[in-house]
């Protein structure tokens, strides 16, 4: 499916906490409803990500990883 990105949040070459640090600030300037894409290469990301979006109520559209780079597509509540 595909969807309109409204933020994308490059957190490749980061490591934690900073994908989810990142994340979060960029989330708080969107509207409710917009989309976000993070792109990270840390490995914990790929727990971290999907569980920060669990914890502050947006919705976790779509993630995969390819070529080492993990991809996270969240709607903001």
């Amino acid at each position: 499916m595909d969807y309109q990105i409204d933020v994308v949040v490059d957190a490749k070459g980061q490591k934690c906490p900073m994908p989810v640090l990142l994340a979060s600030r960029a989330i708080k300037k969107l509207e409710s409803g917009q989309i976000l894409l993070v792109e990270a290469t840390d490995g914990g990301s790929k727990r971290d990500i999907p569980s920060w979006a669990t914890d502050t109520g947006n919705e976790l559209l779509d993630n995969n990883s390819e070529d080492g780079v993990h991809r996270y597509l969240i709607r903001k509540k």
